[in-house]
């Protein structure tokens, strides 16, 4: 008879894969259920590294910036492991002024490592945007390729010794018996004495949790155009570019469409005007690809980590909103050790699944 894992996560997106392979590094033994949904974010997303203007609470900065300082090795332990080289950007992050106020405004929320840039200077810089009033340069913010992420994330997870992937589809949770469970469709248990849901935009729907999980799917179109009019990635306040393999990645609508993760002409229409003021000759750039994914997003746009307060044997990484690709690979490292037994590391508290909601009854 075969023993049961030390710890079953559902969900195998850079959530699950990342929390995986650190719980596998300390000893357990993992094993990942997942099934294929169209739009699963992690796949999905711009891969944007952007703690300087995340939108994050100024009391989590510090640890948002820590999460993207961890890329460069994390990366490296991924090459390792797989001989796969995942690009890295830390060209910086253009953050654009609408007005000189608007300017001056973002100067003064700006971090220690940010340069505010008049026009002169950013036109000298980004000669395609040399008609905005100014930008405030976040230096060590970027982004990352988030399908060769996943792609060696699959490897390392395979290569490791200790992990076993499934494919099935995960109908519930089932706290009944001598070990809790995720059931499959099909009325498998997956039991073990650590249970991880990390199930994406999915995490809300799965019945028999011992409490409401408040994460929502909300749509987000994307479209790769030809061409590379700049060479770093431009944030907006109502999207981005980011120059990734010659052509430029358009981002993002924001949708309350259910679990419907299809494109539209409207959306298409959305990130043509996106493009188009940011730089207007990407009004004529020919389409490349368009696409959609569903971010998993929480009221407070923060993630949910850490183990639940009534069933122990139940841990949550979900909820990641927009900073999945950012978060991930920092939260797998210490959700890894009180999957394994130890005490929590402090910087989860703020987000500890309690701040929501009631066990249910």
């Amino acid at each position: 008879m075969t023993a049961a894992p030390d710890l079953v996560i559902v969900g195998g997106g850079v959530a699950g894969l990342t929390a995986a392979l650190a719980a596998a590094a300390r000893g357990m033994r993992v094993t990942v259920i997942d099934q294929s949904r169209s739009g699963a974010a992690s796949r999905a997303s711009a891969g944007m590294l952007a703690p300087s203007i995340a939108g994050l609470p100024d009391t989590l900065r510090p640890l948002a910036l820590e999460a993207r300082d961890t890329f460069p090795g994390f990366l490296a332990s991924l090459r390792d492991r797989t001989d796969m080289e995942v690009p890295l950007d830390r060209n910086g992050i253009l953050e654009l002024a609408a007005s000189e106020a608007d300017l001056e405004q973002r100067a003064g929320r700006a971090g220690h490592n940010a340069e505010r840039l008049d026009r002169q200077a950013l036109g000298a810089l980004e000669p395609a945007l040399a008609s905005h009033p100014g930008a405030i340069l976040h230096r060590e913010d970027g982004a990352v390729d988030p399908l060769r992420l996943m792609a060696a994330l699959d490897v390392a997870v395979a290569r490791q010794a200790r992990i076993t992937r499934l494919t099935d589809e995960v109908a519930s949770f089932d706290a009944r018996g001598n070990l809790p469970a995720f059931r499959s469709r099909g009325g498998t248990r997956y039991a073990s004495r650590r249970l991880l849901l990390a199930g994406g935009a999915w995490a809300g729907a799965l019945p028999g949790l011992p409490r409401a999980i408040p994460v929502r799917p909300v749509r987000g179109q994307l479209v790769r155009l030809e061409g590379l009019p700049v060479r770093h990635v431009v944030h907006m306040t109502d999207g981005y570019l980011i120059p990734r393999a010659g052509m430029l990645i358009v981002g993002a609508t924001s949708e309350e469409t259910g679990y419907d993760a299809g494109t539209t002409p409207r959306g298409l229409a959305t990130l043509r005007a996106i493009a188009t003021r940011a730089v207007p000759v990407l009004g004529h750039a020919p389409l490349a690809e368009h696409w959609a994914g569903l971010r998993p997003i929480t009221p407070d746009g923060l993630p949910i980590l850490g183990l639940d307060p009534t069933v122990r044997s139940l841990a949550y990484a979900c909820g990641y909103s927009r900073n999945g690709i950012l978060l991930a690979p920092w939260a797998a490292e210490r959700l890894a050790v009180v999957l394994a037994g130890g005490s929590p590391a402090p910087a989860l508290a703020p987000f500890a699944v309690e701040r929501f909601s009631s066990p249910t009854t």
